[in-house]
């Protein structure tokens, strides 16, 4: 779901800088000693999770994990995805550093959203495990969304790429939600107080 350089018009391009340093400033302003850790693990994982491509018919989908990330760090979860972008664009060429900007609010500003849907008990009302399986498939769902969002406000040419990328990451959608609910219940098991901050 990255975004590589060139694809976007400058207009986009600047529009989604400013806004993303805006969102890193308050990841930077809440920030907290005590969440160093979990925001340097959980850039790890976002960056390890990309390696993980299933196959899926002439085409591969991968991992990425933001719904229980953004469960986990809430506005941190900017700092912590914007520093695995940055990696990832210049160690690996995914994505792009002109694009860097898009690729954080595809991927981070999900995440966030999530958070906020959890800890205002908004999905309480739902089965435990279907829940978290929602978390897992609306946090990809809403990427898909912003990705698609983004490509067509660069040109409208890539009106028809945007709906056939919202079919092809259906799939992704479905494996991220079952991925999210075994690791969100196995998180509940071994670190239980991890998850508070969330409202799980």
């Amino acid at each position: 779901m990255h975004i590589s350089d060139g694809i976007l018009s400058s207009e986009v391009v600047i529009a989604t800088s400013v806004i993303s340093l805006g969102l890193v400033a308050l990841s930077l302003k809440n920030l907290k000693n005590k969440n160093i850790a979990l925001i340097s693990a959980m850039s790890a994982i976002f960056f390890i999770a990309s390696f993980v491509h299933i196959p899926l018919g002439p085409t591969q989908i991968h991992l990425v994990l933001i719904g229980v990330i953004g469960i986990l760090l809430g506005s941190g979860v900017f700092l912590a995805i914007a520093i695995a972008l940055l990696l990832q664009a210049t160690l690996l060429g995914y994505g792009g550093l002109s694009s860097l900007g898009a690729n954080l609010i595809i991927m981070a500003l999900p995440a966030f959203l999530i958070y906020l849907l959890t800890k205002s008990g908004i999905l309480n009302f739902l089965n435990e495990k279907i829940k978290y399986f929602v978390i897992g498939f609306l946090s990809v769902f809403l990427a898909t969304i912003f990705l698609c969002l983004i490509l067509v406000f660069a040109k409208q040419e890539y009106l028809l790429a945007a709906y056939t990328i919202i079919l092809a990451n259906i799939p992704a959608m479905v494996i991220e939600g079952l991925v999210t609910l075994f690791l969100i219940n196995y998180l509940k098991k071994s670190v239980p107080n991890i998850l508070k901050e969330a409202g799980l």
